[in-house]
């Protein structure tokens, strides 16, 4: 997906996004595919989630950093009928050197973009909650 350009691309998230609603494994699909995204240094502000790009726009400018692709993989879910009403939330974790790491996490039980292309539970972790999206249109 991430190697197409304009409609082509949003076409193809499409198609994935209408693969999530029968697969068996939605939220490993949604981590690998995040996995292959290129990757920008930072890039969105986190502490200004109104000057977020919607959905398209993230997916179309391509300017992905890593709370860029968190936001990425929680769009993915939630334009799906499958996870419209999972409650969707980014986390960060402790600054460590001045850096902090964004955490995607799925109806309280299980976070991606911990490890790309791994989904964890999320009872081990220790984050704050940055974001939280319960309905997203």
């Amino acid at each position: 997906m991430f190697d197409l350009y304009g409609n082509e691309r949003l076409t193809e998230w499409k198609k994935f996004r209408d693969r999530l609603e029968v697969s068996e494994t939605p939220l490993t699909d949604v981590a690998e595919l995040w996995s292959r995204a290129p990757f920008v240094n930072h890039y969105l502000n986190p502490k200004i989630p109104s000057k977020w790009p919607d959905p398209w726009h993230l997916v179309l400018d391509g300017k992905l950093d890593e709370l860029a692709i968190c936001l990425g993989m929680l769009y993915t879910l939630k334009l799906t009928q499958r996870f419209m009403t999972s409650v969707c939330e980014i986390h960060t974790s402790m600054p460590v050197e001045n850096q902090s790491r964004f955490y995607l996490v799925v109806d309280n039980a299980h976070v991606l973009n911990y490890e790309p292309r791994v989904v964890h539970e999320f009872k081990d972790f220790q984050t704050n909650t940055l974001w939280r999206c319960g309905q997203l249109l």
